[in-house]
């Protein structure tokens, strides 16, 4: 494999330690599979409500989302999206009459460049789904500032590659990359094998509000 990419096999033995992680802290992560067996037919799915600043919100100050809208409780983009069950899918109390955004994140595994890939849906209280302006415009302003000259090549709408349903999408031209100085120095340091996803989703989701808890340190690095 090219330096800072990760094959299909170690893609899917990461998403499971990430998973085993997230369902010991709650943290609402869950595995989709659509295509069984197929590289790039699974993926990791995470779903959220973030502010418009782009800052997750805190469960313990918040209401259920069916108590704070009047909709229903449907599938998102073909997934099932039961909101009794994710403690994650909720309001908190101030932004019940303001304005918010609900998003959904997948993380797929790209056969093209053979990293992983983020998509995300945000969509409006009333259901309907959020512009490419507007998604950029709650970016963190420390990254519009940095991103600015490539920001419609690295935030871009493209088709889901397995429902076939549009998203927004981190373009992973850049992620081999990236990747590879990290990759490099946990091969030099003799510390095992770095958990790629865990590395990777800390760097690149906090553009789009997807932040992970420090405690997912504790599967950074795998032996």
């Amino acid at each position: 494999m090219a330096a800072g990419t990760l094959t299909w096999c170690r893609f899917k033995d990461e998403a499971s330690q990430l998973l085993r992680h997230s369902d010991r802290i709650k943290d609402g992560w869950e595995w989709t599979e659509v295509e069984e067996d197929q590289a790039g037919g699974s993926f990791l799915v995470k779903k959220d409500v973030i502010r418009p600043v782009g800052e997750r919100v805190d469960v313990k100050d918040c209401v259920p989302l069916e108590e704070a809208e009047d909709e229903d409780n449907s599938d998102v983009l073909g997934v099932e999206y039961n909101m009794e069950e994710a403690d994650t899918n909720t309001v908190p109390c101030e932004l019940k009459e303001t304005e918010y955004y609900r998003y959904q994140y997948h993380v797929l595994y790209s056969t093209s460049y053979s990293v992983p890939v983020l998509y995300f849906i945000a969509s409006r209280p009333d259901g309907s789904l959020a512009s490419l302006d507007e998604v950029w415009s709650i970016v963190p302003g420390s990254f519009q500032s940095r991103l600015q000259d490539d920001r419609w090549t690295f935030l871009t709408q493209q088709e889901h590659p397995v429902l076939g349903c549009p998203m927004f999408q981190l373009h992973p031209c850049h992620t081999a990359t990236m990747m590879q100085p990290l990759m490099q120095e946990t091969q030099d340091k003799d510390r095992g094998s770095c958990n790629y996803l865990v590395s990777w989703l800390s760097s690149v989701g906090p553009v789009v509000g997807l932040n992970l808890p420090l405690s997912y340190a504790q599967i950074g690095h795998v032996t």
